[in-house]
């Protein structure tokens, strides 16, 4: 459905990545035509019409909480809607709707008996089932409920107070009569797909947070493991993002599909703001035959397309879709799940999707200029996708996305092998080789992350952090630091400090969030000499080397003294470790203008270059296994 926008502001243009766009100006945006609405401006009272959209509103009056409406006030008269005040702006803000007025409840629930023909006496029965929605829902961009989800909730609390529950398209009046500006949308998959209410959430309070993870977790577990799956071509390009989006084509369910289908709450957790950056230009000298400029420009158009399609797929949780938009990309002519040919379904469809066939994006890829080109595009989008998926390292989430990410981050390397298959082998490795340090990048976050809520519970436990303290002051720091010095060869004045200061900050029982600060003050401090120097990458990893060399020279100390708080501590240095790799990762990133996936993309590429030959063979072989660990 388009954004409606008044004709008295007709330069309102939607962000097409947006549900609903907003402007500083008073308005309100509806669904019908040809409603009347009055919007007061220190001028006075005007009449304005609003343009005509696709879809209707239901014909009869509403009162409801406005989306992102300030400190606005909606008054129902007729057909018609009077509002004060104004509209924040910004993307990711939200409105939440708030408890609504006894006078709000009242002309909704009288609005519905005349519309309705509800009976009188049923008042009382609505003003619950009205409250029970407004101390539930919230509205929120970009986000979306399943209409029978949402339903089933409402039959559930019905049950649970023993009311008597209204009728689907009653309840969906009931909502509406609440909640104004709701889309409804039908998404998820051909055959199966289901009606969603678009602008809706679960609060984060709402004690159904906590039954939707049951459910999810259920899904999970009783799904099979590997199931057919049917797709059916693409015949265009254009649109493929919202095509996804609006509607896979698989017709069977993962638990990747279970967090998309099932958990649109879980949304809150990722960053749905996020945007593409821009792709660089590629660095071209004379151009082999048979490649012009105007195939070059092409594949740039084509490919940030692509790229985008890829980008909205993650952001609403459709792991599943990547693979079948890199055979789409690519060409492929690998046989899907059942065995039914995947997109595109000859040459000639191939060639009307990019503008030139197969041969000549081969031609393309093998350019080193535009090899080049290509990486740096996906170090900018799988870092753009990291940051979507995982915004907070330390932010708890729900373990059905953690593991959702994870099942991602295991299927990336063969889908996009499988979909390159007839490729030259220097394009897939090069391709392969960024999208393994995406995937690793994944399983190393959702670590770290896993790590964080663990050491949560002991950092919050009184006794374990002062038996950790008495273990630690047993500790022989002397004894540790003379064995340390002569394979660190560290400043003795240095290692004291934060000795010191990592006593203090564990007496004070600070927090994780706390406890990160001061992780983030240390590289700071360790790194400040080297900044602006070439040397800044070398002696990042020196530090890595360091830290975990001393650490576990502490560790080592606290396992002979039968230390009671070894688990403790083993859990905490972990941790520690892990986020300290974070934190260098990221500043070595900034002080190359590289991205942190390219960074370790880097690393892992010239590490396994370096090698000979068996004993590269060798560690392409059993790095599978030790990922998993």
């Amino acid at each position: 459905m388009k954004i409606l926008s008044l004709i008295t502001n007709p330069h309102v243009v939607p962000n097409p990545r947006t549900a609903y766009s907003y402007n500083p100006e008073s308005q309100l945006y509806g669904q019908g035509s040809g409603s009347t609405y009055f919007d007061t401006q220190a001028g006075g009272t005007q009449v304005t019409t609003v343009v005509s959209s696709a879809g209707g509103v239901p014909t009869h009056s509403m009162v409801g909480i406005a989306m992102d409406v300030g400190s606005s006030q909606i008054i129902s008269s007729g057909s018609a809607y009077l509002i004060h005040g104004g509209m924040e702006s910004g993307r990711h803000h939200t409105s939440h709707s708030s408890r609504s007025s006894s006078a709000m409840l009242e002309m909704a629930i009288e609005n519905l008996q005349k519309s309705e023909g509800i009976a009188t006496h049923k008042s009382s029965l609505l003003n619950s089932h009205l409250q029970w929605l407004l101390d539930n829902y919230e509205t929120a961009e970009g986000v979306s409920l399943p209409r029978s989800s949402l339903y089933n909730h409402y039959l559930r609390h019905c049950q649970e107070q023993k009311l008597d529950p209204v009728n689907a398209a009653s309840f969906g009046k009931l909502i509406r009569s609440v909640f104004m500006g709701l889309r409804t949308r039908r998404l998820g998959t051909r055959g199966n797909s289901k009606y969603h209410y678009y602008g809706i959430r679960l609060k984060p309070d709402s004690p159904l947070n906590r039954l939707q993870e049951d459910m999810q977790y259920m899904a999970m577990r009783q799904q099979p493991v590997h199931q057919k799956q049917r797709f059916k071509p693409f015949h265009k390009m254009d649109g493929m993002g919202d095509s996804l989006n609006s509607g896979s084509q698989h017709s069977s369910s993962t638990p990747e599909q279970s967090v998309a289908a099932q958990s649109q709450h879980h949304q809150q957790y990722i960053d749905v703001s996020h945007v593409l950056p821009p792709f660089p230009s590629p660095d071209l000298g004379s151009l082999p035959e048979p490649i012009s400029m105007n195939d070059v420009k092409k594949l740039q158009s084509n490919y940030r397309i692509h790229c985008e399609a890829t980008l909205d797929v993650v952001m609403n949780l459709q792991f599943h879709l990547i693979e079948k938009l890199w055979q789409t990309f690519w060409y492929s002519t690998a046989p899907s799940g059942d065995g039914a040919t995947t997109i595109p379904n000859s040459e000639e469809d191939a060639e009307d999707i990019r503008g030139f066939p197969r041969e000549k994006l081969i031609a393309l890829c093998k350019y080193e200029p535009i090899k080049q080109w290509m990486r740096s595009c996906d170090h900018i989008l799988y870092q753009a996708l990291v940051e979507i998926l995982i915004p907070d390292v330390l932010r708890p989430v729900p373990s059905t996305l953690t593991q959702a990410i994870r099942n991602f981050a295991k299927s990336l390397e063969g889908w996009l092998t499988s979909a390159m298959s007839d490729y030259p082998q220097e394009i897939v490795r090069t391709k392969v080789s960024v999208v393994s340090a995406f995937a690793q990048t994944l399983r190393r976050y959702t670590s770290l992350n896993h790590l964080a809520q663990a050491a949560r519970a002991v950092l919050q436990n009184t006794s374990q952090i002062n038996q950790m303290l008495s273990d630690l002051n047993r500790v022989d720091f002397a004894n540790v630091q003379e064995q340390a010095s002569w394979v660190c060869q560290c400043d003795e004045s240095v290692v004291q400090r934060l000795e010191q200061d990592f006593k203090v900050t564990l007496q004070q029982q600070s927090s994780l969030d706390q406890w990160a600060v001061w992780l983030d003050n240390v590289v700071n401090q360790v790194l400040k000499p080297y900044e602006g120097s070439t040397s800044f990458p070398r002696a990042a990893r020196q530090f890595l080397l360091k830290w975990s060399f001393y650490s576990s020279m502490v560790i080592r100390d606290l396992t002979l003294r039968s230390a009671a708080s070894f688990g403790s501590f083993h859990l905490i240095r972990l941790l520690y470790d892990e986020y300290m790799f974070y934190l260098v990762e990221h500043r070595v990133a900034m002080a190359t203008g590289e991205t942190p996936i390219a960074v370790m993309g880097e690393v892992r590429r010239s590490d396994i270059s370096d090698l000979h030959p068996a004993v590269k063979r060798e560690r392409i072989e059993i790095s599978p296994s030790l990922q998993e660990i």
